[in-house]
């Protein structure tokens, strides 16, 4: 199949059949071939979204310093602040342990304001409640299928969220695996020029966990079918990487990562002896990484292009640029 089966939430999640259906009607009413062309027009050329992940934290979590240490209402301030179009979420929205009043009274009030533009990847701390119910509980619809992978339109552009939970998942993340393979016929199916993937574990690291081999084949399979952008959250850092082969070598038609677990929990650099994976496998450089700073990441998706902007708490745009889609 070429989509995960789920409730469909307007006005971001439309069925390009049903779209096309309605504008060509339309379209045919008025008779004109420059009104067929803009009604079967699939959304806006230009479209703007934040991302962020690792949110809040339950005022009662000792590990968290307090409601002090933590900055979510400061950066889901920034982000409302930008006036996005959506928010893409990254994973763990409520540290450590998801319970639904922490949702309603630190979630809701912050980052809830942008609820209804939310697109939400599911995050590890989502399942330290049985089967995430809180988690599916406040998003409702927006949280997607119960396996936790689907994919949408956004303007021009296509966009999949994936379940990066790879001992939770069905059958895992490998190749062949029923993720992969519906996420292989997904891109396949798609016929959006540019495609951004969201996912709570990063593929590509430097921070505390490091690179996550359990995601090359998903990883592989969003290269091969030239998706530009893979978004993540997880790491208490932010971090940019060019454009990477499944290998994570240099390469201009790769995918590149942005890690954003910057969205209030704290923020830190790993310490000596607290990334074991360095003298492990393949380690691949980042073209930007910031250990310090809180902040949402801005991307602004046109019809063949993005650009993006890291904007920290005091107004400041700390990381920013341009690609072009493959």
């Amino acid at each position: 199949m070429t989509e995960a089966a789920g409730p469909i939430v307007p006005p971001v999640r439309r069925r390009r059949r049903l779209v096309i259906a309605v504008a060509v009607g339309l379209c045919a009413a008025v008779g004109l071939l420059f009104a067929l062309r803009s009604c079967l027009a699939s959304g806006p050329d230009v479209v703007r979204a934040v991302a962020a992940g690792d949110m809040v934290c339950d005022p009662n979590d000792p590990a968290q310093g307090g409601m002090t240490a933590c900055k979510a209402q400061e950066v889901s301030d920034v982000a409302v602040g930008l006036n996005p179009d959506a928010l893409f979420g990254l994973g763990d929205y409520v540290y450590e342990v998801p319970k639904s009043d922490t949702y309603r009274t630190v979630y809701d009030p912050s980052w809830g304001r942008l609820k209804d533009k939310t697109l939400p990847a599911i995050g590890n701390q989502e399942y330290k409640v049985h089967e995430a119910n809180t988690f599916r509980s406040y998003f409702g619809d927006r949280a997607g299928p119960e396996d936790g992978y689907w994919s949408t339109e956004f303007g021009k552009w296509h966009v999949v969220v994936l379940n990066s939970n790879c001992t939770v998942v069905v059958g895992g993340c490998k190749e062949g695996s029923p993720q992969q393979r519906w996420l292989a016929a997904d891109l396949a199916a798609s016929d959006a020029k540019c495609t951004v993937a969201l996912m709570h574990h990063p593929r590509w690291s430097t921070g505390l966990g490091g690179p996550d081999g359990r995601l090359s084949d998903l990883f592989t399979t969003l290269v091969d079918h030239h998706v530009e952008l893979l978004l993540s959250g997880h790491e208490a850092d932010y971090e940019r990487f060019a454009p990477l082969s499944p290998d994570g070598s240099p390469d201009p038609g790769g995918t590149r990562q942005f890690v954003v677990g910057t969205g209030g929990q704290v923020v830190y650099a790993p310490g000596e002896g607290d990334a074991p994976w360095r003298n492990k496998g393949r380690t691949v450089s980042s073209e930007f990484r910031d250990f310090s700073h809180h902040g949402v990441l801005e991307l602004t998706l046109g019809p063949d292009s993005y650009d993006w902007a890291f904007h920290g708490l005091d107004g400041q745009v700390l990381d920013s640029g341009t690609g072009r889609c493959n």
